[in-house]
């Protein structure tokens, strides 16, 4: 008999702890990203809501030149048709999922899904603690 009680509270303790934890965790809600300089994954999203605003300079500000240094206004003027381009293909398409790789500490690839369909990949530096992009590229094509 003592078997038997031992056997049921082992029993009814195994049923009963199985509801106290889940298996394999659970879908993760992503954390909300901030539209600012302060992060690379931010300063893409703020890059993307000037494109899509129409606001071509504001987006030119948020852009450095791959070394690092400020575009001149001649390289800014020539990024005009990239920058229009870039509008129709991002146009008004929620961003579904945002992937940040790390490069360096001042380096990141961002790399955002628009629609569950498209891919585009940013190359992000961080200087003097605001984040800039230096390079887009269609990543889809690929």
């Amino acid at each position: 008999m003592i078997r038997l009680a031992g056997f049921s509270f082992f029993f009814v303790l195994t049923i009963v702890g199985c509801e106290l934890f889940e298996v394999g965790g659970g879908s993760r809600k992503p954390l909300p990203i901030e539209r600012s300089q302060r992060s690379s994954p931010g300063v893409v999203l703020l890059f993307t809501s000037e494109l899509d605003s129409g606001n071509t300079a504001a987006a030119t500000e948020l852009m450095l030149h791959p070394s690092g240094r400020q575009l001149l206004a001649v390289e800014k003027f020539e990024l005009a048709d990239d920058l229009l381009r870039w509008k129709a293909i991002m146009a008004q398409k929620p961003i579904s999922e945002t992937v940040v790789d790390t490069i360096s500490d001042n380096s990141h690839t961002v790399r955002i899904t628009l629609d569950y369909l498209r891919v585009m990949q940013f190359t992000t530096l961080r200087t003097q603690n605001l984040w800039y992009v230096t390079r887009i590229q269609d990543a889809s094509k690929r």
